[in-house]
């Protein structure tokens, strides 16, 4: 055995077939990879990635591979050499194995000359050295498996035909079919369980996962028996082998039994584990109706520049990695937006009025050129009975395009489970709205309530006297009070507390006039007394009297005279509030706009309460103490050096954990109508959000009459800009009342690897000219050597 390996190995190194290979992948791969423009290109794509390579490493090697594999029994036959190996001490089988083991060592050696493009994207990464190195070690194996199958149908199309010719051109056709047929004949289906079902079949639908560095038992199954296959094929062209055949094909057998019965494990090789489903998208998946199937038809479709090309694939692998777990049939749709005959106006007033608004898309090419185009990275999920939308492109203020493309990907498992969670919920959860404390009137918060209703029950009402009264509710909101709270009221609530209530605080620390404020421009101030700084306390938070003025503020049109026209000002008193980027309820959203918010401390240090900060200031913040007016004179703000010396103010916080109650050594007020009701010490572990302005959660109203229109919560009138008020209240209430860890999605967090772009384009040219030639000389090195070292053996023999 080792005698014939060797001599098929100095064949296959030494063979014009094995030359042409070489050249052929290596120059076609490195022209696409780092000379051509266009979508392979490595430095035109921006990310320090091999995903490019590994998606056209397969194309070249169903091709390659054959050209390498034609003659290696064809020829045998044409020659009559193969009966005389096998009239020898032969087995047929060693002869097969030589020569497979031969071609895919040579194979291999070919696959190692690209490890010239990981070591230059490693220098060209932004820092040098922050690639994925683990999904890619992972991703080469999948190769090399893929390679092993492709040789294994080229000896299989060798052996069939004495024809070279006809040999390369019906493995090619194999390779072609058992890789990309099965996705082809998935199209004749419209059952999405049956296409997969369907495509399941084909080595591409595996490889698409172990590409990305993914490992699963299950693909690991699938093309083990693709490469079986056709071993078992080749021994039954030769009668005498069929013992052999019978033997393999029960051992392949029992595997996939052994398989089928053992766990599906799945090893992601990816250095922050991007690809790894969570167990919370799993159990939900997996405990849909089957009779219920969902449909998903994701705009995000056409010509598409890399960034926007991998938001699109990402959006694709997170479906198919969802579809792998699902009960129910998913059918996934890529739908082009414009429909021919239309104009693009027509097509962006359509989508915009189905609530699917596009976005500009600037593009520069290498010659400067400026390009636009509008996109629609949106997905809608239908169940038979209601759609969703979701939004497949996060655009936070302040970030690069690279930075929002990552966001993205990020929020894609979170944005489909709960868009998938929510078609599928029968019973909602149910929130309420505190009355009866001049709290925020339902106009001024239409805006949440609106959106809010998407995911819970709105409820509104007065506390009363009932002990249990606020019991069926997950959660309850206090907006924006200004009177007092009763004994019996704050007793009620501490005690829904102390049984696992959740509670949503938006109190303004400060009562100032907005109408004297409208009217004159000043007005004064004073502590809002809403007696509930003794709970607040003892939880473990303390809103403190006064105002916060930041730099960071929107602007507003202000005048102090009729007759003038009124100017921009910036509005110290409306700050633009700093989210924090590792807490689900804040992560990844959009700066928050507020107004006439108040400092917040946090005054309990108690191990069992788990505090975050989830608002603060900038910087540069100034606080106003009560009974200090309120006014909006800029100019004198702007002529005091040092006024804003404060920074990173917290406007909100969260905390969770077992609460001491603010009653646990006072009797029960006796208004309540308690009964045998015992004042509960300490509460299970439960959470509450703690807001110091309730501007945050209040809309604007536009227009008069029949024309009136409700503005969104965070939008600027002045700037038109939209900033993350709607997402920092949906994702506070989502958090309060999750309970089995949807919001734990949102932490997920994906490394950025990027290319120091300075640096590659000051340098293509050098790296292109380097990545074809130098895989291209390594592999003629060898093979010379190879050669040389032949040569000698035989002229010293002679």
């Amino acid at each position: 055995m080792k005698a014939l390996v060797l001599r098929e190995l100095k064949s296959v190194f030494c063979s014009p077939a094995g030359a042409f290979f070489a050249l052929a992948f290596f120059l076609v791969s490195g022209f696409m990879l780092w000379l051509f423009p266009g979508s392979y290109n490595i430095v035109d794509g921006g990310y320090a990635d091999m995903g490019r390579f590994f998606n056209i490493a397969p194309v070249l090697m169903i091709i390659l591979i054959p050209a390498l594999t034609m003659r290696l029994y064809s020829e045998e036959k044409r020659n009559k050499t193969i009966d005389m190996l096998v009239s020898r001490p032969v087995r047929l089988l060693e002869v097969y194995f030589s020569k497979f083991l031969a071609t895919f060592l040579f194979v291999l050696v070919a696959l190692l000359c690209t490890g010239i493009y990981v070591y230059f994207i490693y220098q060209l990464a932004n820092p040098a050295g922050n690639i994925d190195m683990g999904s890619i070690t992972a991703s080469y194996f999948s190769l090399f498996l893929l390679a092993a199958v492709f040789i294994s149908v080229g000896l299989f199309g060798s052996v069939v035909t004495r024809n070279q010719i006809v040999a390369l051109i019906v493995s090619v056709f194999i390779c072609l079919f058992v890789f990309y047929g099965f996705d082809l004949l998935s199209g004749l289906f419209i059952s999405g369980k049956a296409k997969a079902v369907a495509a399941s079949l084909g080595l591409n639908h595996h490889y698409e996962l172990m590409r990305r560095g993914v490992i699963q038992l299950s693909d690991m199954a699938a093309v083990s028996n693709v490469l079986i296959l056709f071993v078992l094929l080749f021994i039954l062209m030769y009668r005498e082998n069929r013992r052999t055949a019978y033997l393999l094909a029960a051992i392949v057998s029992f595997l996939n039994i052994v398989f089928f019965f053992i766990p599906d494990y799945r090893f992601d090789f990816s250095a922050d584990r991007r690809y790894t489903v969570s167990d919370y998208s799993i159990n939900l998946l997996k405990n849909l109706n089957k009779d219920q199937s969902l449909t998903i038809d994701i705009y995000l479709t056409g010509d598409l520049n890399y960034g926007f090309q991998r938001l699109r694939n990402e959006t694709d692998n997170t479906l198919s990695d969802l579809s792998r777990y699902a009960n129910a049939d998913i059918k996934v749709n890529y739908i082009y937006p414009y429909k021919e005959g239309g104009s693009p106006n027509d097509t962006y007033q359509d989508m915009t009025g189905r609530g699917i608004p596009g976005i500009m898309l600037n593009e520069t090419d290498r010659e400067g050129k400026l390009s636009k185009k509008i996109i629609y990275p949106y997905a809608c999920i239908t169940n038979n009975k209601d759609t969703l939308t979701v939004p497949l492109l996060k655009n936070i203020a302040g970030n690069t395009a690279e930075e929002n493309l990552n966001i993205s990907v990020e929020s894609l498992e979170y944005e489909f489970i709960d868009a998938i969670r929510l078609l599928n919920q029968t019973e909602p959860k149910s929130i309420a709205f505190i009355e009866g404390h001049d709290e925020l009137s339902r106009t001024g918060i239409y805006d949440a309530e609106e959106l809010l209703s998407k995911y819970y029950s709105i409820n509104r009402g007065e506390i009363g006297t009932e002990i249990n009264v606020l019991d069926d509710f997950d959660a309850v909101v206090i907006a924006g009070p200004l009177s007092k709270f009763s004994n019996a009221e704050k007793y009620i609530l501490d005690q829904y507390i102390m049984r696992g209530g959740k509670v949503l605080w938006l109190i303004d620390g400060v009562f100032y006039s907005h109408e004297e404020l409208a009217r004159f421009g000043y007005s004064a101030s004073m502590k809002n007394d809403l007696d509930l700084d003794d709970m607040l306390f003892t939880y473990g938070v303390r809103i403190n009297p006064d105002l916060i003025q930041d730099v960071q503020c929107v602007s507003a049109f202000l005048t102090t005279d009729d007759s003038q026209p009124a100017v921009l000002l910036p509005s110290y008193f409306q700050p633009i509030l700093m989210p924090s980027p590792d807490f689900p309820v804040t992560k990844n959203i959009r700066d928050v706009k507020a107004g006439f918010a108040s400092s917040v401390d946090i005054v309990n240090n108690s191990p069992e309460i788990r505090k975050n900060i989830l608002l603060t200031t900038s910087g540069k913040t100034h606080l106003v103490k009560v009974p200090e007016p309120v006014h909006f004179d800029v100019s004198d703000i702007q002529n005091q050096p040092g006024y804003f010396s404060t920074a990173y103010v917290p406007v909100a916080v969260s905390l969770e954990g077992n609460f001491n109650s603010a009653y646990a050594d006072r009797v029960i007020p006796d208004s309540i109508k308690a009964g045998a009701y015992k004042t509960i010490k300490q509460s299970r572990d439960t959470r509450m959000v703690v807001v110091s302005s309730s501007d945050i959660i209040t809309n604007e109203l536009q227009g008069q009459g029949e024309d009136t229109q409700v503005l969104p919560m965070g939008y600027d009138r002045a700037s038109k800009q939209l900033f993350g008020n709607r997402e920092f209240i949906v994702n506070a209430i989502n958090w309060l009342t999750d309970d089995e860890g949807l919001m734990q999605l949102r932490t997920k967090q994906q490394q950025m690897y990027l290319l120091n772009k300075a640096v590659a384009y000051e340098n293509r040219d050098k790296y292109a000219i380097l990545s074809i030639l130098i895989p291209v000389v390594i592999m003629s090195l060898i093979m010379g050597g190879v050669f040389l070292y032949r040569k000698r053996k035989y002229e010293n023999n002679i």
